[in-house]
């Protein structure tokens, strides 16, 4: 077992490889809710680098959620209303 914990994993991954909320679940084989919980702290502790951000979009139109806050990926796209909405991927620089 690893000495690391959820956090300290998620962020030596994201120095290595972009990932999204979705892949990191799978990786670590968590729950979705506990992947954004620990991305907020990791954001926070890994200060003065940054966690960089592919903005998420849509599939459908082209749509880019450049201005979105939140880690968790939209449920559908502001301009043509699909669900086909491609999740943001995180690394950290």
């Amino acid at each position: 077992m690893s000495s690391q914990t959820l956090r300290q994993s998620i962020a030596e991954l994201l120095t290595r490889q972009p990932m999204t909320i979705s892949g990191l679940a799978k990786e670590f084989q968590v729950k979705f809710s506990e992947i954004e919980s620990a991305l907020e702290h990791v954001e926070k502790s890994v200060k003065p680098r940054k966690i960089k951000i592919r903005p998420a979009g849509c599939r459908q139109c082209g749509f880019v959620f450049k201005d979105r806050t939140k880690f968790i990926p939209p449920s559908r796209c502001p301009k043509c209303k699909s669900e086909w909405i491609e999740e943001a991927a995180f690394k950290i620089e």
